[in-house]
């Protein structure tokens, strides 16, 4: 016979995959907007941001619908793999590590920190840093790029002073130190 306390954990977590359980996600300006379709116990527990307009007496709550016009749908979609698999799972981090594209991969990682950071996801924020400085250091000790002044510039741009993310670029420069980057340039 299960203890209390594991009863009321179960009672606690337990969730409804019932189709009124869902909410339904716009991500993307108009003209190529996508739908996203997505429990909200889960999104919910992942994301202060969700959590509070779910909760309250907010029209997002009554229409089970969030419109989030100014973000890319890729970058969602990415998070929302995330949220559901505990994995940055992005094929473009597992092919062609040129130059060219690991700038790709870091502008897009830095972007999935940016949502994360507006979702209010500390859990997203956080495996989204573990990458970057993974990818970095790969490509420190290969001899190839760090993240270039579009990806710095797109951090500091969505991302507020004292961010984490932030910081974690800085560090990966000021460690590769100035004869680096001057032969870079």
């Amino acid at each position: 016979m299960a203890s209390e306390k594991a009863t009321g954990t179960a009672k606690v977590t337990a969730m409804s995959f019932h189709f009124s359980s869902f909410l339904t996600v716009h991500v993307g300006p108009e003209d190529s907007q996508q739908e996203f379709l997505l429990h909200e116990g889960i999104i919910c527990a992942r994301s202060d941001f969700f959590r509070r307009a779910m909760n309250g007496n907010w029209a997002e709550k009554t229409e089970r619908l969030i419109k989030l016009p100014e973000d890319g749908p890729e970058t969602f979609d990415i998070y929302v793999n995330l949220v559901y698999t505990n994995t940055i799972s992005m094929l473009c981090l597992t092919r062609d590590l040129s130059p060219e594209r690991v700038k790709d991969k870091f502008q897009i990682l830095v972007q999935l920190y940016i949502l994360a950071e507006k979702l209010r996801d500390s859990r997203a924020k956080n495996d989204t840093i573990s990458v970057i400085h993974g990818l970095s250091y790969d490509n420190i000790r290969d001899g190839k790029t760090l993240p270039e002044g579009r990806a710095i510039q797109t951090m500091y741009d969505g991302t507020p002073e004292g961010s984490l993310g932030r910081s974690l670029l800085v560090d990966l420069w000021w460690a590769v130190g100035t004869k680096e980057i001057i032969e870079d340039s």
